[in-house]
């Protein structure tokens, strides 16, 4: 990690600013461009909750993990995989302009995503030297919960609730052929993802009121009925407002709020040192 024991000035910081800026403009405009040449792997990842049926997914996940062969397990394996069927529906685009906008928001979030790390660096080293030697002490460990939280919420989104999702939207309405537009699409994957990776931070959250004092532990115990309402408008923002992603979003969140109570509790113990 960068430091500068050295007072700054005021035009100082922001000639490291604007270093910093220029420096995060060029690695992202380099990712984006790399993803913008080799857009069909990311095309794959976009369409693989679309072609994966979440049952089958978990399938092949026991079968690697567990000697499954005349086992229990081996069973359950056998009847998801039987119980299991691709999502029929077909991805289109009106016009030609919708293509070449689906093609750029695929280069631009994924060369995003890739150039994050960079990104977030560079605005640590800038503000990490500002802060007390107790602020530095608790500074990286938070930051690596927040990452790793984020990056929990986003592959629980990707790899459970959009199988789900999409397999129960196909499945509605069975007469009717399911054509869905390829931005809408997209968007529906971007924001479902990105939602439960904000959504996941709520114990992060929960710890730091606790730890500077706004609510106490037995508060956040004694709300929980109000924490459900709010967990439920929260899951009607952050995903695309139907009612089987709302449910799949609000469950996790609430077992994370009970999370956030013992996150909280533990921040006030140790303050208690």
């Amino acid at each position: 990690m960068e430091s500068n024991d050295v007072s700054m000035t005021f035009w100082e910081h922001l000639e490291e600013l604007r270093r910093r800026l220029i420096l995060i403009a060029i690695v992202l405009g380099f990712f984006i461009i790399i993803c913008l040449s080799f857009s069909k792997p990311i095309e794959r990842v976009i369409k693989f909750p679309l072609e994966t049926s979440f049952k089958l997914l978990l399938a092949d996940t026991l079968d690697s993990l567990f000697e499954n062969e005349g086992t229990l397990i081996g069973y359950f394996s056998l009847s998801l995989r039987a119980g299991s069927s691709k999502i029929q529906a077909e991805l289109f685009k009106v016009g030609p302009i919708q293509g070449i906008m689906a093609y750029l928001k695929i280069g631009l979030t994924a060369g995003f995503l890739l150039a994050s790390p960079f990104v977030i660096y560079q605005l640590w080293a800038f503000i990490f030297p500002a802060l007390t030697i107790r602020e530095k002490k608790y500074a990286l460990p938070l930051f690596i919960v927040i990452v790793i939280f984020f990056i929990i919420g986003a592959t629980f989104a990707y790899f459970l609730v959009t199988p789900v999702v999409l397999e129960f939207s196909a499945k509605l309405f069975p007469e009717l052929p399911n054509r869905w537009d390829l931005d809408n699409y997209i968007s529906f994957i971007t924001k479902l993802i990105l939602g439960f990776g904000i959504a996941f931070e709520l114990p992060i959250v929960m710890a730091f009121l606790a730890r500077i004092g706004i609510v106490d532990w037995r508060g956040f115990s004694s709300k929980q009925r109000h924490a459900l309402l709010g967990i439920a408008v929260l899951s009607a923002i952050l995903t695309p407002a139907d009612p089987w992603s709302m449910l799949l979003m609000a469950i996790p969140l609430f077992l994370l709020y009970q999370l956030g109570i013992f996150f909280a509790f533990l921040m006030e113990k140790e303050a208690e040192i």
